[in-house]
């Protein structure tokens, strides 16, 4: 357990990392959250790699098999994220309330264990109420997405 968690932390060390360079090239008013967010994530990585490197050295011969996860989980977490990187791609191409609409119908549909027809009319109707009080509720605050094909 300690190898894949110090493993983990590492990688979220390197995120927290990265996300503090960038975040040097914003001004000073824009920076101050997130230089303050990815300074605290990167200590508490540091910390984290500290801690579990020096429980893996007590402990090397008690080790969990570095990747836990069954296929069934591996597959879920791949139809996830390409799902995620579609939504990206079509961002820009086609828009931000028919990708999001999308995306979230096709997570919730598949991610559904009970795929019954009511409860398919279910998450798609909530889907669409939620995607378009969002939609509403970012034009109200201002935020303008770029423009695209569809809205």
């Amino acid at each position: 357990m300690q190898k894949r968690n110090c493993i983990t932390a590492l990688i979220c060390a390197a995120i927290f990392a990265f996300f503090l360079i960038q975040s040097q090239m914003l001004s000073d008013t824009a920076a101050y959250w997130p230089t303050i967010i990815c300074s605290v994530g990167l200590a508490l990585s540091c910390l984290e790699i500290l801690l579990e490197g020096i429980k893996w050295r007590r402990t090397a011969d008690h080790q969990e098999k570095f990747f836990p996860l069954t296929w069934v989980q591996t597959k879920r977490g791949l139809v996830a994220l390409g799902i995620l990187i579609l939504w990206v791609v079509g961002l820009n191409t086609i828009g931000f309330l028919v990708t999001s609409l999308a995306a979230l119908c096709v997570i919730t549909v598949w991610f559904d264990p009970q795929k019954t027809k009511k409860n398919i009319i279910r998450d798609v109707a909530s889907c669409v109420v939620i995607g378009i009080i969002v939609y509403v509720m970012f034009g109200y605050l201002g935020v303008n997405f770029p423009r695209a094909l569809l809205i």
